[in-house]
């Protein structure tokens, strides 16, 4: 058999095993793939963080669950360790009930990870994770009016707002207290909450890559004002953080996946027509 031949007749689970490889060696071994920073959508992002100061705070929304992990989680936790690097408190809300404890633990992840570098964060004081709260986008409207009694006066975990005393300074979702809100959004609902209820603040997304084309729309019309695009959004940010970790690991196994892919169909095809050619079967 000649080596196109034995191309056309090879077992796919060669073909499965060359791409289980390709996509482990980068996460184990990191490549450092050059990874273009989008100026219209994930820097705006980086600079509201940035320019924010220390004690200002902000509000983030868990719109997602476990699909979405991949490419929202490490979206997630490169923003959250942001805001804590910058000192910037965060208030964290969950529209997905399916999320909110994901989204806790994304949360306790980074706090973790700054601990071993020797960044305290407190609970209560830097950040507080409010979670899902029954009531859909009812539920919301109302905590516009009275967090705390829309919230039952409680954390995810159970804990007193009046023992939080990051809390004290959030007796109203309002403009004058939120000074920008982070949603991470796999889909409905989710954007449009915050569209409706909150047209008047500055809105930034965490997009799942699927719905990047129908919420730039959103973005150019200056509905939101940024967006983190997907995996690749996630992965600008660890880059602008100058702290590269999952998101860009993973990335490096994603564009080896696709190179793999399409060496598998140059190949194929040129096989095809040389098999054809020759008038030899092609399988």
């Amino acid at each position: 058999m000649t080596f196109w031949e034995k191309m056309n007749a090879m077992d796919p689970r060669w073909i499965f095993l060359g791409m289980a490889v390709l996509l482990t060696i980068p996460v184990l071994f990191p490549l450092g793939l050059a990874i273009t920073i989008d100026q219209e959508t994930t820097v705006p992002i980086y600079n509201w963080i940035e320019n924010l100061n220390p004690g200002d705070i902000v509000f983030a929304d868990v719109s997602y669950s476990g699909g979405s992990a991949g490419e929202l989680g490490p979206q997630h936790k490169a923003w959250f360790r942001h805001c804590m690097l910058k000192g910037v408190k965060v208030v964290w809300v969950a529209q997905w009930n399916t999320g909110a404890q994901l989204g806790y633990e994304f949360c306790l992840e980074v706090v973790e990870d700054l601990a071993e570098e020797g960044i305290e964060v407190e609970y209560g004081v830097d950040w507080v994770y409010v979670g899902w709260k029954a009531g859909g986008t009812t539920m919301w409207r109302n905590m516009q009016l009275d967090f705390w009694d829309a919230c039952a006066k409680e954390d995810w975990v159970g804990n007193s707002f009046e023992d939080l005393p990051l809390m004290q300074r959030v007796k109203k979702w309002d403009k004058e207290t939120c000074k920008g809100i982070m949603l991470f959004t796999a889909g409905s609902p989710g954007v449009p909450t915050y569209t409706t209820y909150f047209h008047d603040y500055d809105i930034y997304l965490g997009d799942v890559a699927v719905q990047v084309p129908g919420n730039m729309n959103l973005l150019r019309a200056g509905q939101i004002k940024g967006m983190l695009c997907g995996l690749p959004g996630a992965a600008q940010y660890e880059i602008l953080l100058g702290r590269p970790g999952q998101a860009v690991k993973l990335m490096d196994a994603q564009s080896l996946g696709h190179l793999w892919i399409i060496v598998l169909v140059i190949l194929g095809n040129i096989g095809f027509y040389i098999t054809r050619k020759s008038g030899t079967p092609s399988g």
